[in-house]
């Protein structure tokens, strides 16, 4: 009305606390409030009073010559938000990753589970679009991660040496947690009752990975043992969706002679996601896979690889469960240009058969493939002419089943001055 109104009266508080004292120990711990109040007059208008709080921790430790090497991280934030809600737009054929089928129940609206995942002629691509309600909510994120060399720690030579030199462990933990608990304690005390709940969490996960090593990081021999799982959990305008995976693998690399070296994994996963709707991303994945991959140098500038893979995919998710069996060989030439750029060329053939059912096949087990022989060849060209000009040229053909053969080119040349 003309006249000049006091609006809020905002306050900011910031403390910051650094620690090196201790050789090998870094600690930095910063807190931030800031508390904005209205006056009554523009209360009346809609404004809320809010209070925002940031914590942020970054520890690092370096212990005993290294043989322990790890960091800690913590950063919580309170702020407002809203639940989202999937939309799927509509983009140039191929630069999109899903495609719509139709309107498969003929209720005139184009549904989620109308839309598959196409990785080559996709159309569409899903973004999360906020809904119009805001809410209060605390963002967690949290992390930790352990090095142990025991070849660091061990000066002479001895039977406990001769042993444990060779063995390094990684391990990880991460959690991340989008709360609208009322409590805000309890999500930064991380309290179980408050992380992945049902009725509080928007979004969250959290991930285990423990990594087992010997002879890490050399080029004759080693191997890797790992544990991976994680737990998720999403909530959208129209129900929520849960996910769990697991992965159990073994990783053994050799050298068989100066030019040849050999990497082979065996891969045990669990891969699941139920969903309040009814949807093509629900899935109840068993998946066991073979993967050996060797590579032939007889020069430095050249390499030729051979791969060849073999699996099993089962989901559980229908009465009588999809089975798939898989098996792909890769043939690969790589040519390196000194300081200049690469050229890369591959041929694919896989082949995948199933049981027969009429159930439909999460991409997780397909990965673009389909039922029956399929075959792909690409070209990748990098390469540098000059200082400031650069070429590359990106070849990709394909035939799955018994469709057509499709080939897609793109080649791009850039200038820099």
């Amino acid at each position: 009305n003309g006249v000049m109104e006091k609006e809020s009266r905002s306050s900011l508080q910031s403390y910051l606390l650094s620690y090196k004292g201790i050789k090998g120990v870094s600690l930095i711990l910063s807190f931030t409030n800031r508390d904005k109040k209205f006056t009554d007059k523009f209360k009346q208008q809609g404004m809320l009073d809010n209070n925002s709080i940031l914590i942020r921790s970054l520890n690092n430790f370096n212990l005993w010559n290294k043989f322990i090497d790890g960091n800690i991280f913590y950063e919580a934030s309170t702020e407002s938000t809203a639940l989202l809600e999937k939309v799927f737009v509509r983009v140039q054929p191929g630069e999109g990753n899903y495609r719509y089928l139709g309107d498969l129940n003929d209720n005139g609206i184009a549904d989620e589970d109308e839309f598959i995942i196409d990785p080559f002629d996709g159309d569409y691509i899903l973004i999360n679009v906020p809904t119009s309600e805001l809410f209060p909510v605390i963002n967690l994120k949290t992390s930790t991660r352990w090095r142990i060399n025991f070849d660091k720690i061990f000066k002479r030579k001895s039977f406990w040496s001769t042993i444990l030199k060779p063995v390094s462990t990684e391990t990880l933990l991460r959690l991340e947690e989008y709360s609208k608990e009322e409590d805000f304690k309890n999500v930064l005390l991380l309290k179980s009752s408050a992380l992945l709940n049902d009725s509080t969490t928007i979004r969250g996960s959290n991930i285990i990975q423990q990594d087992f090593f010997l002879f890490k990081n050399k080029p004759g021999f080693s191997f890797r043992f790992r544990y991976l799982q994680s737990n998720k959990l999403n909530q959208y305008n129209n129900g929520s969706e849960k996910g769990y995976f697991r992965e159990r693998s073994i990783r053994f690399r050799f050298r068989m002679v100066k030019e040849i070296t050999n990497q082979t994994d065996f891969i045990n996963q669990t891969d699941n996601v139920v969903s309040d709707t009814d949807n093509n991303r629900t899935r109840l994945l068993t998946i066991n896979r073979l993967v050996s991959d060797f590579s032939y140098r007889p020069i430095q500038n050249i390499e030729v690889g051979f791969k060849f893979t073999v699996g099993r995919s089962t989901d559980e998710r229908y009465s009588q469960p999809t089975v798939l069996d898989n098996n792909s060989q890769l043939l690969r030439f790589t040519f390196s240009f000194a300081t200049r750029g690469r050229l890369r060329i591959e041929g694919e053939r896989s082949e995948v058969n199933d049981n027969g059912t009429e159930n439909l096949i999460p991409y997780e087990m397909l990965r673009g493939n389909v039922v029956g022989m399929n075959y792909f060849w690409r070209l990748n060209l990098d390469y540098r002419i000059a200082n400031n000009l650069q070429i590359a040229v990106n070849y990709t053909g394909r035939m799955l089943a018994d469709s057509d053969i499709v080939h897609n080119m793109r080649a791009e040349a850039r200038a820099f001055f």
